[in-house]
C-alpha cells in the first residue's frame, strides 16, 4: 500500500484519466476565464444600473488615466457635490470632468479637467447630467470594442464555445476510459492499481443517471459545435472578405494612381496622380481620391444617391464588406459646400477610416498634419484642424452650404473639442471649405470619431498641373 500511495501522489492526473483530458480541462477553463475576465468588468455593471465609458483623452489624468473604464451611476443635480466627477453630454460627446462649482440659481455646473489649467468654457446644464463617476478601472476601457462591435461579439462567442466544448470533451474522454477499464476487468484482463482505483461499483440507478448525463453532454456538444462552427465560419468569412477587399483596393491604387517618387516634393501639387478618366468609365460616381502618406488612407471617394448605396458596395458597384469611402448624399457635388461630410468604415484590420482615431494623439497628428483630396477638376491639401469623438446624432453632422455665422460657430465648436493642437498653417478660416471625415468608434454607444480638414486648393487636378 505504501508503494500505491506514493504512486498516487506522483500522478495528479490519475483520476482524470491521463494527460489529454487534463489538458482539455485546463485549456478550456482558461478560455472561459479569459472571456469572463474581458466581459464582466464591462457588462455586469450595466446590469447593476451603471453606464460604462472608455476614457479617450488625458484631461482627467492622473486621476483617470487614458484608456480607463469609468462606471457612472445615475444621479440628480441635488446628489452632486463639489469635487465630484460627473459624466455629462456636451451635445457632441460624453465628457467626464470634476465639478468645481454648482450654480443652483442658473441650474448648471462649472467643470474642469484635472489636467487642464482652466475651467471648461461652457457650463454644464443640469439636464445634460448623466450621472456621477463611482469607479474607474485603468486599461479596461480599451476592451470595450469586444462587446460593442459585432465582430468582437463573434470572437467572444467563439472563444466561450471552444472553452465549454473542451471541458465537455475532457469529461467524455474520462467516461470512455472508465468504460474501457470496466470491460477489461469484466473480461479478466489485468489492470493497473490506478485503473482499479478509477473504477467504482455502481448500481443500476447510478448507471441510468450516467447515461442521462452522457446524452445531455452529447446534446450540448452538438449545440456548441453548431455555435462553434457558425462563429468560426463567420470569422473565417469576415477575414476572407477583409482580404479580398484589401486586395481589390490595393489593385485599384496600383491601377489608377501613381506616386511621384522621382520628383522633388512640391506642396503646390498633389504627391500622386489619379487616372480619373479610367475610373469614371467604371463608375461615374467616383468624385475624388483621398490620400495620406504613410497611412492606410489611399482610396477612391464615391458620391451616391443615398448614404446606403456605398455602405457595403465598392467603387465597381460590387458587394464589399469594407464598403467605400463616400460623400454624404445631401452634399452638393464638387466639394462646394462650406462643409462636406465623408464617411468610411472602421475596419478591424485597419482599413478604410479605422486609423482616424490615431489623430487623437498629438504626436500622430504632428507626423500627419495634412491629407490630400484629388478630384478631376481640382486638387486640395486637407489641412487638419481638429479631431474628436462625437455622438452619431451630433450637430456636427449638419451640412452648411454657406459660410455664415452658424458655420463659424460650428468651426469654433470643432476646435474647442479637438484632441490635438493644430500646428502652423492650420489656422481656421471660416471662408474656406472644409471636409469632415467620420468613422465608428467604440468608446460609448453610437460613438464616432471625426477629423475636420480645411480644403486648400493647389495647382493640380488629379495630380496633373493645371497650367
Amino acid at each position: 500500500m505504501a508503494d500505491k500511495t506514493s504512486k498516487d501522489k506522483q500522478d495528479p492526473n490519475r483520476k482524470g484519466g491521463g494527460f489529454a483530458p487534463f489538458f482539455c480541462n485546463l485549456f478550456g477553463t482558461l478560455l472561459i476565464i479569459a472571456v469572463f475576465a474581458l466581459t464582466l468588468p464591462l457588462t455586469a455593471p450595466r446590469l447593476m444600473g451603471y453606464q460604462v465609458y472608455e476614457v479617450v483623452s488625458g484631461s482627467m489624468e492622473p486621476t483617470i488615466p487614458l484608456g480607463s473604464a469609468v462606471y457612472v451611476q445615475e444621479a440628480t443635480p441635488d446628489d452632486i457635490e463639489i469635487d465630484d466627477i460627473i459624466a455629462f453630454n456636451d451635445g457632441e460627446s460624453i465628457v467626464t470632468h470634476r465639478v468645481v462649482a454648482n450654480r443652483t440659481t442658473s441650474g448648471e455646473f462649472v467643470t474642469k479637467g484635472d489636467a487642464n489649467e482652466n475651467e471648461d468654457i461652457s457650463p454644464v446644464p443640469y439636464d445634460a447630467l448623466i450621472g456621477r463617476v463611482e469607479r474607474t478601472v485603468p486599461v479596461v476601457g480599451q476592451f470595450m470594442a469586444l462587446y460593442v462591435s459585432n465582430v468582437g461579439k463573434v470572437y467572444l462567442l467563439l472563444t466561450a464555445a471552444c472553452g465549454i466544448m473542451l471541458n465537455i470533451l475532457a469529461d467524455r474522454m474520462r467516461a470512455q476510459r472508465s468504460q474501457r477499464i470496466r470491460q477489461q476487468l469484466a473480461g479478466g484482463v489485468a489492470a493497473t492499481d490506478a485503473d482499479e482505483d478509477a473504477v467504482e461499483t455502481v448500481d443500476e440507478r447510478t448507471r441510468q443517471r450516467r447515461r442521462r448525463r452522457a446524452k445531455l453532454r452529447t446534446a450540448l456538444m452538438v449545440i456548441l459545435a453548431i455555435i462553434f462552427l457558425g462563429s468560426g465560419g463567420t470569422v473565417a468569412y469576415v477575414l476572407h472578405e477583409y482580404s479580398v477587399s484589401d486586395q481589390k483596393y490595393e489593385a485599384a491604387s496600383s491601377t489608377y494612381t501613381r506616386a511621384k517618387e522621382d520628383e522633388e516634393p512640391d506642396p503646390t501639387y498633389a504627391p500622386i496622380t489619379v487616372d480619373f478618366e479610367s475610373m469614371r468609365a467604371v463608375n461615374e460616381d467616383v468624385v475624388g481620391w483621398i490620400y495620406c502618406a504613410d497611412t492606410p488612407i489611399d482610396y477612391p471617394v464615391l458620391h451616391g444617391e443615398t448614404n446606403k448605396q456605398y455602405l457595403r458596395t465598392d467603387y465597381t458597384r460590387e458587394y464589399n464588406l469594407n464598403g467605400s469611402i463616400f460623400v454624404d448624399c445631401d452634399n452638393r457635388p464638387g466639394f462646394v459646400d462650406a462643409n462636406t461630410i465623408i464617411y468610411g468604415h472602421h475596419m478591424n484590420q485597419g482599413a478604410m477610416f479605422a486609423t482616424l482615431e490615431n489623430w487623437g494623439e498629438q504626436s500622430y497628428y504632428e507626423e500627419h498634419p495634412v491629407m490630400w483630396l484629388l478630384t478631376p477638376e481640382q486638387d486640395y491639401q486637407v489641412v487638419l484642424v481638429s479631431g474628436h469623438h462625437v455622438s452619431a446624432y451630433s450637430d456636427m453632422y449638419d451640412i452648411y452650404a454657406e459660410h455664415d455665422e452658424s458655420f463659424q460657430h460650428y468651426l469654433d465648436e470643432a476646435i474647442e473639442m479637438s484632441d490635438f493642437v493644430p500646428g502652423e498653417g492650420a489656422d481656421v478660416n471660416p471662408n474656406r471649405n472644409y471636409v469632415m471625415l467620420t468613422t465608428c468608434a467604440y468608446v460609448f454607444d453610437n460613438a464616432r470619431y471625426v477629423l475636420h480638414g480645411k480644403l486648400v486648393p493647389v495647382d493640380s487636378a488629379g495630380g496633373v498641373p493645371l497650367s
